[in-house]
C-alpha cells in the first residue's frame, strides 16, 4: 500500500492498492472498498471514506483482500478492506493514554473493556488536537466508540455505536516556487471540513447445528459534512469579458490582470457545502459445511442491501484576496447564494453466492457470484424550471462471477490462482457532474448531464506462499496480478480552482508484482513488502485539461498519473530487553507523473525515501511510555502533484503544484494500565 498525503493531513489521507484508491477527496478514482464488522462505509454521495470517522483505539484486526471480490459489492475493483472492532469478551481492563509532540498536537485516549458471564462491553474515547506542520491548518478530532454484546453457545449478539465530530483543514498543494520559499507555506486558505457521525450497528448470529449457521446485521448512519474553501479564481477573457481556454493567456504580464487582446483575471471566491446523509442497510447469510461426495465442502448464500438518502446544498459568494505571510486567504464581501440545493437517493441490492469445496486434500475449488443492482435517483430543490432537467433516475445492474483454486503442494508450500469481476455504478455526485460544457467545483455544482456507464473491472491472479526452514518464523508471499476496467470513471479538471467534469475512457490496466517475506529471529520481528504497479491507459483518448487549450492526447500505453511504479516498506522491532523494544521502518516509493499529465511529457515528481523511528519502555507494570520520531532525517520530499496556473506569480503561467511530505517530527506518551 501506498500512503499519498496530498491534503497534508492525516486524517485526509490517500490510500493507494494496486493503483486503486480509497480517498476522502470527491473526484478521487475510488476503486476500494472499506467494511467495518460488515458494514460497508464508503460514503454513498461520492463513494468517498472518511478515515477520520474509524476510531483506530477500537480496530482489533485489518484483513486486505485483494482483486474485484464480487462478494464485497459495489466498487471492489481494486480490492476491499476489512476491519473489525474490539469486544469485551477479547479486551479486558482500563487504558489511559496522554500524548503531545510536534505540531501543537496533543491527545488523549482511553479504553474500557470486559466482560461478566455471557455479556460483554468495550468503550473507547478519543481526544486530539493539532496546529498541523503547515500554515493554517489546525484540526481537532472527537471520537466514541462503544459496543455490548451477548452470547451463548449458539448465538451472539453485539451492538456498537461510533461518534465523531471532528473539524479538518487540508490546504493540499501548492506552488513549486512557493515551497522552495518556505515549505510551510499553503497556496491558499481556508479550506475547512467539518464532519459529524452516528452510527449504529447491530449484529447476530445464531448456529442451528455445527454445520449450520445463520448470520446478519443492521446498521443505520447518519453523516453529515460541511465545508468552506476560499479559492482565488483565474480565468483568460478577450476584449469583451468572454472566458477562453486558459492556456490562451499564459504569458500574461500583470498578476491581477494582462494586457493585449487576452489577459487573465483572478478574483476570490468562498464556496461553502453542506452534505447531509442518511445511511441504512443490512445483510441476512446462511452458511453450511457439510461432506459433499466424501469432500469438505462450505457454502455461503445471503442477501444484502444498503441505501442512503442525500439532501446537498452549495453557496458562493465574493472574496476579496488578502495577503498572510506568504499565502492569500479570501475575505467574504459579498451575500451567500445558493447555486445548487439537490436531493439524492441510492438503492442497492445484492444477492451472492459462494461455494468452496475440497477436490482433493491438498486441491480447494471456490465459485463465486453476485448479482447487484443500483437505483439512483436525483430531484432538485430549488424550484427554478431551468433546473427541471437535473432530476432524473438511473438504474445498473450486473452479475459478477469469480473463480479460483489453492493447491498445497506440501505443508509450507501454497499456490493460488483465480479470475474474479465487480462493477462500480457512477455515484449521484458524478452522475450530475459529467458535462464538458458545464464544469463543477467537486462537489459543488451540479448540472443535468450526460449519461455514465458503469466500471466493469477483470482480475486475473496468482501467486505462491509459504514458509521457509530458516529462523524461527520466516514466510513469503508473491502474487502477480492483472485488473482492466472498462469504461473507467475519471474527473477531467478543466479549471484552476479545481472545476472539472467526469467522463468514461474505454480501458485501462493495473497489473503488477507483490513480493512480501517477514520472520523472526530470537527477540527481532522484521517484514519487508515490495510492490509494482504498471497503472496505463490501454486506449487513445483525448482528455480536458486546466492548461492545454486543446485537451491532453493520451496513447494506448501511457501511465497513469499519480501512482508510483514501485513502492517499499521495511519494519524491525527489537525487544532489547524485557520491558525495553526499539523499532524502525523505511518507507520507499517511486517517482509519478503529475495528476494532469497524462501524456507523461513532464518531468516526474522525484521518488523519495524516509525512515522512521519508534520505542516502547515499560518502567512498571502497569507503565508505559513511549516515543515515535517520523522523518528521522528531515528528508524534503513530496508525495503527488498536478499542473495549474500559479495566480500569485508575475507573470501569471504555468506551474507544478505540489503535495509536500511532513518535515521530521516526534511524539512522545504515557499509556497507564489498570
Amino acid at each position: 500500500m501506498n500512503i499519498n498525503a496530498a491534503q497534508n493531513n492525516p486524517f485526509q489521507n490517500d490510500l493507494e492498492y494496486r493503483g486503486f484508491l480509497a480517498s476522502p477527496l470527491v473526484g478521487s478514482a475510488i476503486g476500494l472498498s472499506i467494511y467495518m464488522d460488515g458494514v460497508r462505509i464508503n460514503e454513498g454521495f461520492g463513494d468517498t471514506i472518511n478515515w477520520d470517522l474509524i476510531p483506530q483505539a477500537a480496530i482489533s484486526s485489518v484483513d486486505l483482500i485483494p482483486g474485484s471480490n464480487p462478494l464485497f459489492g459495489l466498487n471492489t475493483l481494486g480490492g476491499a478492506i476489512a476491519l473489525r472492532t474490539k469486544s469485551g469478551f477479547a479486551y479486558q481492563g482500563t487504558e489511559v493514554e496522554a500524548s503531545g509532540g510536534s505540531f501543537g498536537r496533543w491527545a488523549v485516549e482511553a479504553e474500557h473493556g470486559g466482560y461478566h458471564g455471557g455479556f460483554d462491553w468495550y468503550l473507547t474515547f478519543n481526544a486530539l488536537d493539532e496546529d498541523g506542520w503547515r500554515d493554517e491548518s489546525p484540526s481537532e478530532i472527537r471520537q466514541l466508540f462503544g459496543k455490548i454484546g451477548w452470547e451463548d453457545d449458539q448465538t451472539d449478539l453485539d451492538l456498537s455505536y461510533i461518534f465523531a465530530d471532528n473539524a479538518l483543514t487540508g490546504n493540499g498543494f501548492a506552488p513549486e516556487s512557493l515551497l522552495a520559499h518556505d515549505r510551510d507555506a499553503v497556496h491558499s486558505f481556508p479550506d475547512d471540513t467539518d464532519n459529524h457521525l452516528n452510527f449504529l450497528n447491530l449484529r447476530a448470529s445464531h448456529a442451528f447445528t455445527d454445520a449450520l449457521l445463520l448470520a446478519g446485521n443492521a446498521y443505520y448512519r447518519e453523516y453529515q459534512r460541511d465545508t468552506l474553501n476560499g479559492d482565488a479564481e483565474v480565468q483568460c477573457v478577450d476584449e469583451d469579458d468572454s472566458a477562453l481556454a486558459l492556456g490562451l493567456c499564459e504569458g500574461s504580464a500583470a498578476p491581477f490582470g494582462g494586457v493585449g487582446e487576452l489577459e487573465f483575471e483572478v478574483e476570490g471566491e468562498d464556496r461553502t457545502t453542506e452534505t447531509d446523509t442518511d445511511g441504512y442497510g443490512g445483510t441476512l447469510q446462511l452458511s453450511h459445511q457439510a461432506k459433499f461426495f466424501g469432500r469438505a465442502n462450505s457454502v455461503t448464500f445471503g442477501f444484502a442491501y444498503d441505501g442512503n438518502e442525500t439532501d446537498f446544498t452549495q453557496s458562493e459568494a465574493e472574496a476579496e484576496l488578502f495577503r498572510k505571510g506568504l499565502a492569500r486567504g479570501t475575505r467574504r464581501v459579498g451575500e451567500l447564494e445558493t447555486e445548487v440545493d439537490v436531493a439524492t437517493r441510492q438503492d442497492n441490492w445484492g444477492v451472492y453466492l459462494t461455494d468452496t469445496f475440497d477436490v482433493t486434500e491438498a486441491l480447494a475449488l471456490t465459485f463465486s457470484g453476485r448479482y447487484q443492482i443500483t437505483e439512483v435517483e436525483i430531484r432538485d430543490q430549488t424550484g427554478d424550471p431551468e433546473n427541471a432537467d437535473l432530476n432524473g433516475d438511473h438504474h445498473f445492474d450486473r452479475f459478477n462471477p469469480a473463480g479460483g483454486l489453492t493447491y498445497s503442494i506440501f505443508e509450507d508450500l501454497n499456490l493460488f490462482g483465480g479470475y474474479s469481476e465487480s462493477f462500480r455504478a457512477p455515484t449521484p455526485a458524478e452522475l450530475t457532474c459529467a458535462d464538458p460544457e458545464d464544469p463543477c467545483n467537486l462537489p459543488n455544482a451540479f448540472v443535468a448531464d450526460p449519461p455514465l456507464d458503469p466500471v466493469i473491472g477483470r482480475t486475473w491472479e496468482a501467486g505462491a506462499r509459504g514458509r521457509l526452514p530458516l529462523g524461527e518464523d520466516l514466510r513469503w508471499r508473491m502474487a502477480f496480478y492483472r485488473t482492466t476496467l472498462e469504461d473507467d470513471l475519471i474527473f477531467a479538471v478543466t479549471e484552476t480552482g479545481g472545476a472539472g467534469f467526469f467522463r468514461n475512457i474505454d480501458e485501462t490496466r493495473r497489473q503488477g508484482v507483490e513480493l512480501g517475506l517477514n520472520g523472526q529471529w530470537e527477540s527481532v520481528h522484521w517484514s519487508v513488502n515490495y510492490g509494482f504497479v504498471d497503472a496505463t491507459y490501454e486506449s487513445a483518448e483525448t482528455l480536458a485539461s486546466v492548461v492545454e487549450p486543446d485537451g491532453i492526447q493520451v496513447q494506448e500505453g501511457d501511465s497513469i498519473p499519480g501512482i508510483p511504479e514501485h513502492n517499499l516498506k521495511a519494519g524491525v522491532d527489537w525487544a532489547i530487553l524485557p520491558k525495553w523494544s526499539v523499532g524502525g521502518t523505511l518507507i520507499y516509493a517511486a517517482d509519478q507523473f503529475l495528476r494532469g499529465d497524462d501524456s507523461n511529457e513532464l518531468d516526474t515528481v522525484d521518488d523519495y525515501a524516509i525512515v522512521n523511528l519508534r520505542t516502547r519502555f515499560h518502567p512498571w507494570e502497569h507503565v508505559e511510555v513511549w516515543a515515535r520520531i517520523d522523518n528521522l532525517f528531515d528528508s524534503d520530499y513530496e508525495t503527488g502533484g498536478t499542473r495549474n496556473f500559479n495566480a500569485f506569480a508575475d507573470p501569471i503561467a504555468e506551474e507544478r503544484f505540489l503535495a509536500p511530505g511532513a518535515p521530521r517530527a516526534g511524539w512522545v506518551g504515557v499509556k497507564l494500565r489498570f
